[in-house]
C-alpha cells in the first residue's frame, strides 16, 4: 500500500474511533430524596446520554438509567427492567422496611392500559423486600404516600454547570421537578391529576 493509502486508512480509522468515543455522555452522581417519612436518604444514580453530534455536542437523549441503594441492595437499571430509552423515574420510597420505585412507563395509554383498571397510572412499580426485586402492581404498592422525588432525566440540566455535578440536592430536585424547595415532595396523585393523558380511562 502506498503512503497516500495509509494516510487515508489512519485518517478513517482515527475519525471512526474519535466519533465512537464522543457520541456519548456520562454521569454519576449522588441525589438526595426526601421520604414520605420526612427522612432524606442519598441514592446513587448513573445515566448514559447520547451527544447530537459534531459540530454541536450538546446532551441528546438519554439511552441508560441506574439508580442504586445498597442498605437494602436496591439496584434497578433500564437494562435489567427490559425497558429502553429515555425512561423517566419519578419517585423512590421507603415504606415498612420495603424499598420502591415508580417508573413513568415507556408505552402509549393505549397499549399500556389495557386490562388495566380505570384510573391506573402509567407506571411502573418495582419493589425490594429482603433484596428482591419484583415489578409490582401499582395497586399493591402505597403509591398513595409516594411523592414526585427523584429528578427523573432532569439531571442533563445540571451537567454544563461550571463545576462537575456529583450530587443533586432536595432543591435540585425541587427545581426541575417544578415544586417548592421548602417541600414536602408533591405526591403522585397531585401530579396525575395534572396529566390526565397519563391515566388509564
Amino acid at each position: 500500500m502506498t503512503m497516500r493509502g495509509w494516510v487515508v486508512v489512519g485518517g478513517l480509522v482515527m475519525a471512526a474511533v474519535l466519533s465512537g468515543c464522543s457520541n456519548k455522555d456520562t454521569m454519576r452522581w449522588k441525589e438526595q430524596v426526601w421520604l414520605s417519612d420526612g427522612r432524606r436518604i442519598d441514592v446513587d444514580r448513573y445515566s448514559v446520554a447520547l451527544k447530537s453530534g459534531f459540530p454541536n455536542s450538546n446532551d441528546g437523549p438519554p439511552i441508560y438509567q441506574e439508580i442504586s441503594y445498597a442498605p437494602l441492595k436496591v439496584f434497578w437499571s433500564t437494562k435489567n427492567s427490559g425497558m429502553r430509552g429515555a425512561i423517566s423515574m419519578g419517585s423512590f420510597d421507603i415504606i415498612q422496611g420495603d424499598a420502591y420505585l415508580v417508573v413513568h412507563a415507556n408505552e402509549t395509554a393505549e397499549v399500556f392500559c389495557v386490562g388495566k383498571p380505570a384510573g391506573s397510572y402509567l407506571i411502573n412499580v418495582y419493589r425490594w423486600r429482603k433484596g428482591v426485586m419484583q415489578k409490582i402492581d401499582q395497586h399493591d404498592a402505597p403509591i398513595e404516600r409516594m411523592g414526585i422525588n427523584l429528578s427523573g432525566t432532569g439531571n442533563w440540566g445540571f451537567r454544563h454547570a461550571d463545576r462537575p455535578v456529583t450530587y443533586l440536592s432536595w432543591d435540585d430536585i425541587a427545581y426541575v421537578t417544578g415544586q417548592p424547595s421548602s417541600g414536602p415532595p408533591k405526591l403522585i396523585s397531585e401530579f396525575y391529576k395534572k396529566r390526565d393523558y397519563a391515566v388509564c380511562k
